[in-house]
Parts: structure tokens; C-alpha cells; sequence
């Protein structure tokens, strides 16, 4: 019900600014309408705002993460941090820390932006392959 009524309103404000018919005569009213169908829409979720992914934050904003669909193995991550699967925690932990001094956003935030985005998959990736094998040595 929230919805229909949300898109009702968001309908009616649009027609009111497209249409010739203005209840002052310049365009201020039109611009007031069009920041409340703005607003609405932000709102309501249909604008995302764009997040940048920041090292000072203690969570991920970056919204180009892992999707929830990709799956990572157990395999796959020891795979991808580069050690053996029956190698010591400490030898996993130095391998992680080795990947993400090297891979990090921070690194690269002088280059391009594809290799940007590129660098920040890494680490969400390798931060990712790091929870799986954290899990996977606590259960055995």
C-alpha cells in the first residue's frame, strides 16, 4: 500500500511539473516540485547514492563487492592466498597480509580507475578467501 501510494505521488508530481499548468506563474513551483520528486526517489531507494570505498571506515562501502552469488571454496581460497592447505595459520596469516599490503586500494589510488576497481575486487576477494580459510581452521 506504501508503494502504490509512493507511486501515485511520484506520477502526480511528475505530471504537475511537465505540464503547462503552473500555480505561480514562474518557475519556482516547478522547481520545488521537482526537489520533492527527487527527494522521494532518494528516498525510497530508486536513486542510489554512489559509494566510495574509504580505508578509514571500519565497513565496506563499496558497492561494486562480491556478489552474494559467487561462491568461493575452501580450495579456491587457499588457491587464491597462495598456501597450501595443511600450511600453519601463521604462514596463512603472512601470505594474507603480504597480498593485501600489495593489492590494496591505497596502493593504487593514483592509477587509472579500472585498475582501482580492479584492486579493490582483490581485496574484498582476498578478505573473503581469509574468512572462509578462518572458518574452515576453526572447525578442524
Amino acid at each position: 500500500m506504501k508503494n502504490i501510494l509512493l507511486y501515485i505521488g511520484l506520477t502526480l508530481l511528475a505530471l504537475y511539473i511537465l505540464s503547462p499548468l503552473d500555480a505561480h506563474p514562474f518557475f519556482l513551483d516547478d522547481l520545488i516540485a521537482s526537489a520533492i520528486f527527487i527527494y522521494l526517489l532518494y528516498k525510497s531507494g530508486m536513486i542510489k547514492k554512489q559509494q566510495r570505498y574509504n580505508s578509514s571506515d571500519k565497513k565496506e562501502t563499496y558497492e561494486g563487492r562480491i556478489k552474494a552469488e559467487e561462491v568461493i571454496t575452501v580450495d579456491d581460497a587457499y588457491r587464491l592466498l597462495e598456501v597450501r592447505p595443511d600450511a600453519s595459520w601463521e604462514e596463512i596469516k603472512r601470505a594474507y597480509k603480504e597480498k593485501i599490503a600489495k593489492n590494496h586500494p591505497d596502493k593504487v589510488s593514483h592509477l587509472s580507475r579500472e585498475l582501482q576497481d580492479r584492486a579493490k575486487e582483490l581485496t574484498l576477494r582476498l578478505n573473503r578467501a581469509f574468512e572462509i580459510i578462518k572458518a574452515h581452521k576453526n572447525k578442524h
